[in-house]
């Protein structure tokens, strides 16, 4: 069977786009479970040996896809493939579906909770457990990182501080701490995030933050992390997020006018405070993209992931 890496997204605006490149540029086959997909994300597998009968994606080496039905056959129409893949990602490039089996584990952010207990939540912590179990390399990416704490039986609460742009992480010393991030003691990182995850039994806090202590985990000795940073991102997705919305994400001048009224002590509906010295305002977000934080990001995602696929490439 053909090994692949599971990538669970959970929105179509989705961080795993730089995961995707570092994948491809080595070779490394992934199937794509577009979460926001009712029918994807009803064959999201809850066991780690589980077999994931896959399609190729047509002219993307190394991409595959979940067929929807039990069809060896690649859809022969545009609306036959409706119902064999998924939608975005059709039509496949073979008229033979594979079976694969599951290699490691990735999943991204969403704008949705752990809390929010959406239906497909319970089959990720499922798999994510069942990895563990048989030392299956597993990472999770601010959302994923909470689902892998909440799969462990950690609680996922508000976050000490919302945190919105760039913010030092400090790497913490622990036994049999995996090298994650290259030797480096210190780095910045992109959050956004209002929840935060605690640490689960059986895992050690490895990187932590002046606004949000849990910043990152290990399980146990595994190849298994949770962030709740985004070494991934890029710009195209920095900037969607801050085009819209955001608790505590101001721009200078919203930010000059609550600090005008006094009203910085004021409290959000779910009580944080109105402003989060976590969160960096829009121009300063905007000044960070200019000055190449996302590039700066790069050499430190890829430390992450070359440890992380180290524990199945052997």
């Amino acid at each position: 069977m053909r090994p692949v890496i599971v990538m669970l997204l959970h929105e179509e605006q989705d961080t795993g786009a730089y995961m995707i490149k570092y994948l491809v540029t080595r070779g490394m086959d992934f199937v794509m479970f577009r979460c926001w997909e009712e029918r994807v994300a009803s064959l999201v597998p809850k066991a780690a040996g589980e077999t994931i009968r896959c399609l190729p994606v047509a002219n993307k080496p190394h991409h595959y896809v979940p067929c929807l039905v039990n069809s060896t056959a690649a859809p022969s129409t545009e609306s036959e493939s409706l119902v064999t893949t998924s939608t975005s990602l059709a039509p496949v490039s073979s008229n033979v579906a594979e079976d694969c089996r599951i290699r490691a584990v990735a999943s991204f952010g969403g704008s949705m909770s752990v809390n929010d207990e959406l239906s497909y939540f319970e089959s990720i912590r499922s798999l994510m457990r069942s990895c563990l179990e048989k030392r299956i390399p597993v990472i999770g990416h601010c959302l994923g990182g909470q689902l892998l704490s909440s799969a462990l039986g950690g609680r996922i609460v508000l976050s000490e501080n919302i945190e919105v742009g760039w913010y030092e992480m400090v790497v913490e010393e622990a036994e049999d701490v995996k090298d994650w991030f290259g030797g480096r003691k210190r780095f910045d990182a992109f959050h956004i995030h209002t929840d935060s995850f605690t640490i689960p039994q059986g895992a050690r806090r490895i990187v932590t933050g002046a606004y949000c202590a849990n910043q990152a985990f290990q399980v146990g000795d595994q190849f298994a992390l949770g962030m709740q940073f985004h070494p991934e991102v890029d710009e195209d997705k920095v900037r969607s997020l801050i085009s819209s919305q955001f608790p505590t994400l101001y721009t200078e001048e919203e930010l000059a006018d609550i600090l005008r009224k006094g009203a910085e002590g004021a409290k959000t509906p779910d009580g944080r405070l109105l402003v989060s010295p976590g969160s960096m305002t829009r121009e300063c977000i905007e000044k960070c993209l200019r000055e190449g934080r996302i590039e700066q990001n790069r050499p430190i995602a890829d430390s992450i992931y070359d440890t992380w696929c180290s524990g199945f490439l052997f």
